[in-house]
């Protein structure tokens, strides 16, 4: 006998109001700023009162770490798959680039969430800059096995990741202010990635 309960319609419903907050709070904060966007646009674009938000999140702040930590899920979800195909030092390296370049290519308010997450205090910042350290984590787990052929310090394999994740954040954050950037093609955006690995390789 199954010990799995079923869904009932409240619970749909809920799942359903907490998406639809997610999605339009991110294109929002994205859009507006995470500081400047207030609550009650976040739940008219969703299409609730604005007293539902709280019955579902504590505060707009508690409700950002919410969106960078699914971003964030989402982001590791298809970059781990990397690790998995046998490959040489350079093309595990510049596939994980590429993996996060074409991510934050397709979804801009993400690079814009996460860049502006960071400015959070207390509680909320905490968060977000714990769920950025374990992503990084999770990209130097993967690209350790290449730091011998690059001859870099395994002590400083940390920094190889957050270079991965600034640049290729950053490169659509700043693209997005210059109109740049969101048309490239992916071959290009591979070639990106490659040539990360490469300047590492030519200093082996």
């Amino acid at each position: 006998m199954s010990n799995v309960m079923p869904t009932t319609r409240r619970d749909k419903k809920r799942k359903q109001t907490t998406r639809a907050l997610l999605d339009e709070g991110l294109k929002l904060m994205a859009e507006r700023g995470i500081h400047t966007c207030k609550v009650e646009e976040i739940t008219r674009a969703a299409g609730v009162g604005k007293g539902t938000f709280f019955n579902y999140f504590s505060s707009k702040e508690s409700f950002t770490a919410r969106l960078v930590d699914e971003t964030l899920d989402d982001l590791a979800r298809r970059v781990k798959p990397v690790a998995m195909s046998p490959t040489d030092a350079e093309s595990l390296v510049a596939g994980v680039s590429a993996v996060h370049l074409r991510y934050f290519q397709l979804r801009p308010h993400a690079s814009a969430l996460i860049t502006q997450a960071l400015s959070l205090e207390e509680q909320p910042g905490r968060e977000v800059v714990a769920r950025l350290t374990e992503h990084i984590d999770m990209i130097s787990e993967i690209i350790s096995p290449a730091l011998e052929s690059f001859n870099w310090p395994e002590d400083r394999v940390k920094e190889l990741s957050l270079m991965i994740i600034s640049i290729s954040c950053g490169f659509f954050w700043f693209g997005a202010h210059l109109n740049l950037g969101h048309d490239t093609p992916f071959h290009l955006l591979d070639r990106l990635g490659r040539v990360l690995a490469k300047g590492l390789s030519s200093q082996s």
